[in-house]
């Protein structure tokens, strides 16, 4: 079980080089590729984003890092250059798993409250992000994330087992259900585990950063303990992938490694209780 976390723990302003020699150096060897915010001005998508992804890749190798994740740029319905990029980023750098947003809302703004119809929406509008994720060999994931029956790891599931590919899982976010207040022991009754995670803290619907604070695990009200259990149970065979990034970027830059070593360590110690090495957290 490798610990990763995103590379957006640092602002969009510090480089990619930049955020991977900074990781490094506090310990992480496993990196989550952050697309989802692609810029025109980003390098992956300038006439010379190979060059790019061929540093990246030297400098990774160099320091002994892997790029095992990814979040890639917009959702089940994202078609064009930026999502295209998105796996041919992944293929380049040998990255198994991209997450992908569901679509959660109609075209008029409502949300979808039936889980027939988001199921189908979003099985039909996944055809072309599945077409390169074969083409690519990387495997896209959907995320539970917060409106309606977005939000609901039944339609999440029932989402993956109508698309029944190979190649489309999903990736289960504790921040996202405990913002809306519902148990993490919901993942006890789910179909069928998932590949990966999106592991942050918060404090429900208020709290420091707004409800989806993205905070780091222990700062907010998550049950770890129960959650870590909850995995046992399931049997999941992925990563510690974390997400607990608005406290580095709102600190000041001086300030941001020490935070993140701290996230470091914490996430050492969920891998060692999960691995039964330890009954205490943090």
């Amino acid at each position: 079980m490798n610990i990763v976390t995103t590379t957006c723990v640092y602002p969009s302003e510090i480089p990619e080089e930049e955020r991977l020699t900074r990781l490094a150096d506090i310990g992480f060897t496993c990196l989550d590729l952050a697309l989802d915010c692609l810029t025109p001005d980003h390098p992956l998508l300038g006439e010379r984003w190979r060059d790019w992804l061929s540093g990246l890749r030297e400098k990774a190798e160099n320091r002994g890092v892997r790029y095992t994740h990814s979040h890639a740029w917009g959702n089940c319905g994202a078609v064009g250059l930026n999502i295209t990029r998105c796996f041919e980023a992944c293929a380049f750098l040998k990255i198994p798993y991209t997450v992908v947003h569901p679509i959660h809302q109609k075209p008029d703004g409502s949300f979808f409250t039936e889980k027939d119809e988001f199921i189908e929406v979003n099985a039909r509008a996944v055809r072309y992000i599945l077409k390169l994720a074969e083409e690519y060999g990387v495997t896209a994931l959907v995320e539970n994330i917060l409106w309606a029956q977005s939000a609901e790891l039944d339609a999440i599931t029932g989402l993956v087992d109508a698309v029944d590919s190979p190649f489309f899982g999903w990736c289960f976010d504790t921040g996202h259900i405990n913002c809306l207040h519902k148990e993490i022991s919901s993942l006890r009754t789910v179909s069928r585990a998932p590949l990966s995670l999106h592991i942050h803290d918060n404090y429900g619907k208020s709290g420091p950063f707004g409800k989806d604070a993205h905070l780091l695990p222990g700062d907010g009200t998550v049950d770890w303990k129960e959650f870590l259990d909850i995995l046992h149970k399931i049997d999941y065979k992925g990563d510690l992938v974390l997400e607990a990034h608005h406290q580095s970027i709102e600190a000041p830059d001086d300030r941001r490694d020490a935070i993140l070593s701290e996230l470091f360590s914490r996430s050492q110690k969920m891998r060692a209780y999960y691995l039964g090495e330890t009954d205490k957290l943090f």
